[in-house]
């Protein structure tokens, strides 16, 4: 059995009693940093064997698929939040899943959830887009394709970007669009920014220097309705 367990995106707390029992179990732990999951499993007292796990590493991939294929059960676990949003992952579970091997996904921390929670935006149904492509046209047309769909908004940003990005909105979407900046989700420095997207840029811009890892949310304008045929 793979076992995909969600780690704690920042307060350890977070983490379900039966992660970490399932960390307990299995005869090893694939994670993408052994020093940063060590530190969670010490905490927790739990001693287990950690290897590091790179989703383009061929070899790496058909290692934990020899193990799962001989019948052991193995965990995967990111640096924090859930594998494969936004995190290594997808091709195990993808070739788990075309073998008929039995994956199971133990849910928890998740940034983008928690940010769309406690956003005051929509989140019966939303737009995760991840981490945008670098370059500002690339960026611009994907969010313009998001818009379109009348949705809120939600992208993964780091703190060297999350200024182009805030700009490429406003130039998209207009300077004007309802959008709150979440930093540092979960953690002892926990920020939640309201406003437009031109606003909560120019009160970034004003800092000396921004820290920390940005999930970023835009509610665009409905797009008007189209005139009645005369």
């Amino acid at each position: 059995m793979l076992y995909v367990i969600a780690t704690p995106i920042g307060n350890l707390e977070d983490v379900s009693a039966r992660a970490l029992r399932l960390l307990k179990e299995v005869r090893a732990v694939y994670c993408e940093d052994t020093r940063r999951t060590r530190i969670l499993l010490s905490h927790f007292g739990i001693s287990a064997t950690l290897i590091r796990y790179q989703d383009r590493d061929e070899r790496c991939v058909d290692g934990l698929l020899a193990r799962l294929r001989a019948g052991e059960d193995v965990a995967l676990a990111s640096d924090s939040g859930t594998p494969v949003i936004s995190d290594p992952g997808f091709r195990i579970v993808s070739r788990a899943r075309a073998e008929g091997i039995p994956v199971c996904s133990v849910p928890g921390a998740c940034a983008v959830a928690a940010a769309v929670a406690g956003s005051g935006f929509p989140g019966d149904s939303f737009v995760f887009l991840g981490f945008l492509p670098r370059t500002a046209s690339k960026q611009k047309r994907a969010l313009a394709a998001a818009a379109a769909l009348d949705k809120t908004i939600v992208v993964y940003e780091s703190p060297f970007r999350v200024l182009d990005l805030l700009e490429n909105a406003a130039q998209t979407l207009g300077p004007e669009t309802p959008a709150a900046v979440c930093r540092e989700l979960t953690k002892l420095h926990e920020e939640w920014l309201t406003g437009t997207v031109r606003g909560l840029r120019e009160k970034l811009a004003a800092r000396p220097e921004l820290l920390g890892e940005f999930v970023v949310l835009l509610r665009p304008a409905p797009a008007p309705a189209p005139a009645p045929e005369p």
